[in-house]
């Protein structure tokens, strides 16, 4: 999707995240498990606060599912209520791939680099899970990549969390049942 010697002049680590909108995530993960044998998966409703896009303060509520593939995570997302840019996605009918992500440390360094090189920001939020933050931010690229790139910067407390299978397998076992809001579905 994105090249090495792209990946290379943006400062962007292996891709994390494969995202894709959805009008039906229960069916979704129905497919992507009977398939292709894809689990657990992970499915949390929440609404980013803040959520900022192109400027305006926006308040969807997105149901949001992960699983890994290999080293690259999933990730399903239903708009539950309220407008955003993933609508567009829906509306236009398209079942391709919404967005490929990046796992980041220092989110704010790397966005600052993209608005150095005049890529905007088309939303940005924040996803808090007792003890669990997760900043991200989606980057206007689509006219020149051909897809839009999200970076992700995932926190435990103050401390960055890395993020691969191992950790996501871990909050699964035992986040689910302590302190996360979401449930598993394996």
């Amino acid at each position: 999707m994105i090249s090495d010697a792209v990946k290379k002049q943006l400062g962007l680590p292996e891709v994390g995240q494969i995202g894709y909108v959805v009008t039906d995530i229960n069916s979704t993960i129905a497919y992507y498990k009977d398939t292709f044998g894809i689990s657990p998966w992970m499915l949390l409703d929440e609404r980013p606060e803040p959520c900022i896009e192109k400027g305006k303060e926006v308040h969807p509520l997105l149901r949001i599912a992960l699983a890994y593939e290999d080293s690259v995570q999933l990730e399903l997302i239903q708009v539950m209520e309220g407008e955003t840019f993933h609508l567009n996605h829906v509306k236009e009918g398209k079942e391709e791939a919404h967005h490929i992500g990046f796992m980041v440390h220092n989110i704010n360094k790397r966005l600052d680099d993209f608005r150095r090189r005049g890529i905007e920001i088309v939303q940005r939020g924040t996803i808090k899970d007792v003890g669990l933050t997760i900043d991200y931010a989606y980057l206007d690229t689509v006219d020149e990549m051909g897809i839009i790139i999200e970076l992700l910067q995932w926190r435990l407390g103050p401390v960055p969390l890395p993020v691969n299978r191992r950790v996501f397998n871990f909050l699964c076992l035992v986040g689910a049942r302590t302190f996360l809001k979401g449930r598993v579905i394996k």
